[in-house]
This record gives C-alpha cells, sequence and structure tokens, in this order.
C-alpha cells in the first residue's frame, strides 16, 4: 500500500517504471479483491505519451488490443500475459 519511490530522475525512462509499477499495483489489487492504492492515482504515475511494449509498429493493435486496464489508463501497452509469472 505504500507508495514506492519516484524513478523518473533517477534514469531516462524513469517516468515510464512509475506508470508500470502503478499498473502492476492496480492490477494486482484488483485481482486480490482490494482497493486500488491511493498512489496509483498521482499524476507522476500516468504516461503522458503512448509507451509500447515492442518497437515496431507491427505489434502495436495486438498490444492495444490486449493490455489489461491497469496499463491501458495509464498509456502502457502490454501483451495480455505482461503479468503472468514464469
Amino acid at each position: 500500500m505504500d507508495a514506492p519511490a519516484l524513478l523518473a530522475t533517477r534514469f531516462a525512462d524513469g517516468h515510464i517504471a512509475d506508470a508500470y509499477l502503478a499498473a502492476m499495483a492496480v492490477e494486482l489489487a484488483h485481482s486480490l479483491k482490494q482497493p486500488r492504492p491511493a498512489w496509483t492515482q498521482a499524476p507522476e504515475r500516468f504516461c503522458r505519451m503512448p509507451w509500447f511494449a515492442t518497437p515496431g509498429r507491427s505489434m502495436r493493435a495486438t498490444l492495444l488490443l490486449e493490455s489489461p486496464p491497469g496499463f491501458r489508463e495509464r498509456n502502457l501497452f502490454v501483451i495480455a500475459n505482461a503479468l503472468a509469472v514464469a
């Protein structure tokens, strides 16, 4: 429930990591039927520009379709099993 430290100032894509951590927390809370942590709604936990998990344009439609809601609402587009444990 505690907010992780912000990473935006620590490395080049830190703002993406901040949004990704929030998306993960939202999805985990949803799967556990718990309320999302308040810190996940802070403006710095959202990407202003869309970010796609793969650089090529060929996968974008798939990523747009498969991204879990917690990721989509933060402008992050990942494959459906991005949360799967290997």
